[in-house]
């Protein structure tokens, strides 16, 4: 057991005062957080606007509500009138997400989806299409 515990951890610390008291510090960004299923780690995270998005892992999914209230919480974050916490679980050649959306008017909703296990939850896809003919020279 502690064995497979040390694999998952992938030799990252737990996370200290400094990172649960700031989730968008960049300490919050190099250690694991504990939630009800199991520890979660972030990512990434970018603002876009008045939009905050952040990429977590997790050892299980049904803790992303948890995980998206402890980050909709932080003092930084309410900043924000729309936060998106993509929270993802890889297993085998699938990576698991469930998106769990927040702003002040509906609260929290979540959606999931999978996406294969080579791409993170917010990589861009397009299908080419035929090629685009140049504006004319006026």
């Amino acid at each position: 057991m502690r064995q497979s515990r040390a694999q998952d951890d992938f030799g990252i610390p737990a996370c200290g005062d400094e990172a649960h008291n700031d989730f968008l510090s960049s300490a919050a960004l190099q250690c694991w957080f504990t939630a009800s299923h199991g520890h979660w780690r972030t990512l990434n995270h970018q603002s876009h606007l008045e939009a905050l998005v952040v990429e977590v892992e997790a050892h299980d999914l049904r803790d992303a509500v948890e995980i998206a209230r402890r980050v909709t919480q932080d003092e930084k974050a309410r900043a924000f009138t729309e936060i998106l916490v993509y929270v993802a679980r890889p297993t085998g050649d699938e990576l698991h997400v469930r998106r769990v959306r927040w702003t002040p008017r509906t609260g929290l909703e979540t959606l999931d989806f999978t996406s294969p296990t080579g791409n993170a939850p917010l990589t861009i896809r397009s299908t080419p299409g035929a090629p685009v003919e140049p504006h004319p020279k006026p």
